[in-house]
C-alpha cells in the first residue's frame, strides 16, 4: 500500500513538474513574441520607403502575371490593414492583461501610423503619396499635386492601367479597424488616466448605412459574388464606401487618373469585411444601424457553408480567416453570431492535422492558418474535451515550430491579404508580425484558459 501511495506521489510530482515547465515555456515564449513586435516596429520614416510606426509587411508574387511581374517578386508594402490589425491584437491584450504594459509605446506609436490613412470620412489602404518615380512623366513634375493618389510606396506595378488602378477608395474594412484602434487607444488612455486629442468618430452608423447591398447603391454585380452564390442585395455591408461610375464591366477598362477607383470597376461583398464593421459598430453601440442584422446573416449563413467559408472572402485567401473574425466579433459582443461560430467548431476540429496543426493550400501559410483556428476555438468560449485537446495539440505545435532572431520570438509570416478575385492566390501580403500577433493572442488566452482549471 505504501508502495502505491509513493507512486501516485512520484507521479503526481512528475506531472506537476512538467505542467510548471510547460508554463513557463508559454510565459517565455509570450515575453519574446512582445519582443519581436516591439522591436521589429519600424521606428523612423525614411522617405516613403518605411513609415514610423508600421510593422513589416511584403506583397508578392506567387506566380508570374504580364502587369504584376515575375513569380517571387517582392517588395515591403506600407497599408493600413496590417497595422490596424496588429494594433488591435494588441490593444486588447492590454486592456484585459495590464501586466503588459511594455507594449503600450508601440502603441502609441502605431497610432500616429494608422492616423495617417484617415482621409475624410473613412481610411484608405495606401498612403496618398506622389506619382511613382518609376511611373512619373511629364506632366507628373509639372503639376505633381494633381496627380498625388493612394498606391504602393515600393512595389511597382507594369503600365498605366495597374498604376491608375492603385488609386483605390476608401474601403469599409480599414475604416472600421482604423476606428476601432482610435478607440481601444482611448480606452487604454482612459485606464492609465492620461489626457489625449483622439477624436472619435459620429458618422459610423449613417456611414455604413449608405454603402450597402442595395439596388439603390449597387447597380452591377460582382463576378466573383455571382459565381459563389452569394444572395444579391443582401442588405449587407459592401466592401468599398465610394460610388460605381457606370455599368459593368465597360468600367473596368478605364479606371481614373485624378479620381478613386474601385477593383474592377464594381463594388463587392466579403463575409471578412462585414465582421470588421460589426466589430466597429458593435464598439461604438451602434447595433441599430440599418443593414446590422443582415451582415449577421449573411456571415451566418457563410459560416454554415464548408462550400463558401473559404471563398466569400475575396481579400483573405487564408482558409478559416472566416472563422477567426466571425469568432472576434462574437468574443467582442457580437452575440448574434454565437450559434454560427459554435456550429463551425466541428470543421475546424476535423480538419486539424495530426501534429497538432492546420493545412493551407497557399505556400508556407500553416503557421498562420492554424493561429486562425486556435483563436477560433479560444475566443468561442466552448470548453469540451474535444475543443480543449485540439487547443492543446495546436499550442504545442506552435511552441515547436517558433523561430528567434535578435528582435524576440516569431513565427514565418503566412498570408494575411490579397488584393482581388482575379488574383487571389497569387498577388498576397505576408508579414511575421501579423502572424505572430494572432499567435500572441492566442498564447494569452491559452494562458488565461489555464487558469481557469
Amino acid at each position: 500500500m505504501k508502495k502505491l501511495i509513493t507512486l501516485g506521489f512520484s507521479i503526481f510530482v512528475f506531472q506537476s513538474a512538467i505542467a510548471q515547465i510547460f508554463s513557463d515555456s508559454i510565459n517565455i515564449t509570450i515575453n519574446g513574441a512582445i519582443n519581436f513586435l516591439i522591436n521589429s516596429q519600424q521606428k523612423e520614416t525614411i522617405e516613403t520607403i518605411y513609415f514610423k510606426g508600421e510593422w513589416p509587411a511584403y506583397v508578392t508574387n506567387l506566380e508570374t502575371s504580364l502587369y504584376l511581374g515575375s513569380r517571387g517578386d517582392s517588395a515591403w508594402d506600407s497599408q493600413c490593414f496590417s497595422n490596424a490589425m496588429i494594433h488591435n491584437v494588441l490593444a486588447e491584450i492590454v486592456l484585459s492583461h495590464p501586466n503588459y504594459s511594455q507594449l503600450i509605446p508601440s502603441l502609441d506609436l502605431s497610432l500616429q501610423n494608422i492616423k495617417s490613412f484617415e482621409r475624410k470620412k473613412g481610411f484608405a489602404f495606401w498612403h496618398v503619396l506622389p506619382p511613382a518615380p518609376w511611373w512619373k512623366k511629364k506632366k507628373h513634375f509639372e503639376n505633381p499635386e494633381l496627380y498625388y493618389q493612394t498606391r504602393p510606396n515600393n512595389y511597382q506595378y507594369k503600365g498605366n492601367f495597374l498604376n491608375k488602378y492603385a488609386n483605390i477608395a476608401n474601403d469599409a474594412d480599414d475604416t472600421g479597424l482604423g476606428y476601432l484602434a482610435y478607440l481601444n487607444s482611448k480606452k487604454i488612455n482612459t485606464y492609465l488616466n492620461i489626457g489625449d486629442t483622439i477624436l472619435l468618430p459620429t458618422f459610423l452608423d449613417s456611414l455604413y448605412n449608405t454603402w450597402r447591398d442595395t439596388r439603390k447603391v449597387r447597380r452591377s454585380f460582382s463576378t466573383y459574388n455571382l459565381t459563389y452564390g452569394y444572395v444579391h442585395r443582401s442588405g449587407a455591408y459592401l466592401t468599398w464606401l465610394s460610388k460605381e461610375s457606370f455599368y459593368y464591366p465597360f468600367r473596368l477598362f478605364f479606371p481614373f487618373k485624378h479620381k478613386q477607383n474601385l477593383p474592377m470597376g464594381n463594388n463587392d461583398l466579403d463575409c471578412v469585411v462585414n465582421c470588421n464593421v460589426l466589430r466597429v459598430l458593435n464598439a461604438y453601440h451602434l447595433q441599430t444601424t440599418v443593414g446590422y442584422k443582415n451582415a449577421i446573416a449573411f456571415i451566418s449563413d457563410a459560416l454554415d457553408s464548408k462550400k463558401h467559408c473559404f471563398s466569400c472572402g475575396i481579400y483573405y485567401p487564408s482558409e478559416f480567416t472566416l472563422h477567426y473574425f466571425a469568432s472576434e466579433a462574437y468574443s467582442e459582443g457580437v452575440i448574434e453570431l454565437r450559434n454560427a461560430v459554435v456550429n463551425s467548431i466541428p470543421f475546424i476540429l476535423s480538419s486539424q492535422n495530426k501534429n497538432g496543426g492546420w493545412s493551407s493550400e497557399l505556400p508556407q501559410n500553416n503557421f498562420h492558418v492554424t493561429a486562425l483556428c486556435l483563436n477560433a476555438l479560444l475566443n468561442s468560449g466552448v470548453k469540451t474535451d474535444s475543443v480543449l485537446h485540439a487547443i492543446e495539440n495546436g499550442i504545442q505545435f506552435l511552441l515547436a515550430n517558433s523561430k528567434q532572431n535578435t528582435n524576440g520570438i516569431f513565427w514565418t509570416g503566412g498570408i494575411f491579404f490579397t488584393s482581388g478575385y482575379t488574383i487571389r492566390h497569387s498577388h498576397v501580403w505576408r508579414s511575421d508580425a501579423v502572424t505572430t500577433s494572432l499567435i500572441l493572442e492566442a498564447l494569452v488566452h491559452y494562458q488565461d484558459l489555464t487558469l481557469e482549471k
